[in-house]
């Protein structure tokens, strides 16, 4: 029996304290406590015009000491130039120097913060060690909760919980400093909101997360497939909205999903090459392919660097608590061509495009896992 589902019946609503078809303010401010094993996390990333590429992300909760009860504040920046050079910058900020509200995003981390309300957001990270970003984002659609609560239950009794609220596309104006240089930026974004109370290293085997942007449509998908412990449920997070920026679709349904694979050598797992999602919703039938046509980034956590540690890497000690875990974590970032169908009693609308995804792997190989 699957031990993970999308919260979207009646009941779930009034368990979360939130209203059906309305998004508000609050939703985006903290959801959650440092309880150990809890974390949250408010994520922004930006493709500008010229080639630059932006990532931040700030947790009231290192991981590192997930399990302490109290809070840790830390953020990252990542800065990719338009010549290709990564930058990056792990911060950390004693707890009296920082505050997250719970009326709307509202995260002070020190001198860095990131505010807003559902409509319009300020990123800013003083540059440290050269690194930085002061970034102005503007919503170009609604927020999207997916099955309409944002949340997955795990578990027999739902003891558990993770989720992903976002606000799919946005346009981003504003300055990135790397390298000592600061330069203005335009192009498009996005932000999400995610909170939990267990590792995605315990309650995931693998998920497929991507967004599809053409001048008409938005898809933003999250295709999770659960750990052994919840059974390798499958639950699959697709919304469409239009070009008003209206949430136009909601999978809340089975889905159907064909998925063929190819064998990566360095991190020893299978990977879809070309993933169908077909999805239902009473007269409508929505069919979302993805295929990969270049590898952006392989990350093996767990087996690249057996003798030292770094970021994003595992040492001795680190691959210890993996195995404790049954895990061999791994990333993959690819360059794709996404297709969207949509058919409905008014005919059939298709568009295509291209389109980035990550595949997070921290699983290990299972012929269960639907990975073909």
């Amino acid at each position: 029996m699957a031990t993970a589902r999308l919260m979207t019946r009646p009941e779930d609503y009034a368990k979360l304290g939130i209203k059906e078809g309305m998004v508000e303010p609050w939703e985006d401010g903290r959801r959650d406590t440092p309880t150990p094993g809890h974390n949250e996390v408010w994520y922004f990333d930006g493709t500008m015009e010229d080639g630059t590429k932006t990532v931040v992300g700030s947790r009231p909760v290192d991981p590192a000491t997930a399990g302490d009860g109290t809070d840790s504040p830390n953020l990252n920046v990542n800065i990719t130039t338009p010549d290709g050079q990564e930058f990056v910058s792990m911060l950390r900020v004693p707890a009296e120097e920082s505050s997250v509200g719970t009326d709307q995003c509202d995260v002070q981390f020190g001198p860095h913060y990131a505010t807003g309300d559902l409509k319009n957001y300020d990123v800013y990270v003083e540059p440290v060690e050269g690194v930085g970003v002061d970034l102005h984002y503007e919503a170009l659609v609604e927020p999207y909760r997916a099955g309409g609560t944002s949340h997955i239950a795990l578990g027999d009794n739902d003891e558990y919980y993770y989720t992903d609220q976002s606000i799919p596309r946005c346009r981003v104006t504003g300055t990135v400093t790397a390298e000592g240089k600061t330069w203005n930026v335009s192009g498009t974004g996005y932000h999400d909101h995610q909170w939990f109370n267990i590792s995605p290293l315990v309650a995931w085997h693998h998920w497929l997360w991507g967004r599809f942007y053409t001048p008409n449509y938005t898809v933003v998908i999250y295709d999770f497939v659960a750990s052994e412990k919840f059974g390798f449920a499958r639950v699959p997070i697709f919304g469409v909205m239009d070009k008003t920026g209206k949430v136009i679709f909601d999978n809340r349904g089975e889905t159907e999903v064909e998925t063929t694979t190819y064998y990566d050598e360095q991190t020893k797992k299978a990977y879809p090459k070309s993933s169908t999602y077909v999805f239902h919703d009473d007269d409508a039938t929505v069919k979302f392919n993805v295929t990969w046509t270049d590898i952006i980034e392989v990350r093996d956590m767990y087996g690249a660097t057996a003798d030292k540690d770094h970021y994003g890497m595992a040492g001795e000690q680190q691959r210890k608590a993996y195995d404790a875990m049954g895990s061999k974590p791994a990333y993959m970032r690819y360059y794709a061509n996404g297709t969207l169908t949509m058919t409905n009693s008014e005919g059939t609308v298709e568009e295509s495009g291209d389109m980035t995804y990550e595949f997070n792997y921290p699983g290990v190989p299972d012929p269960r896992a639907h990975l073909g």
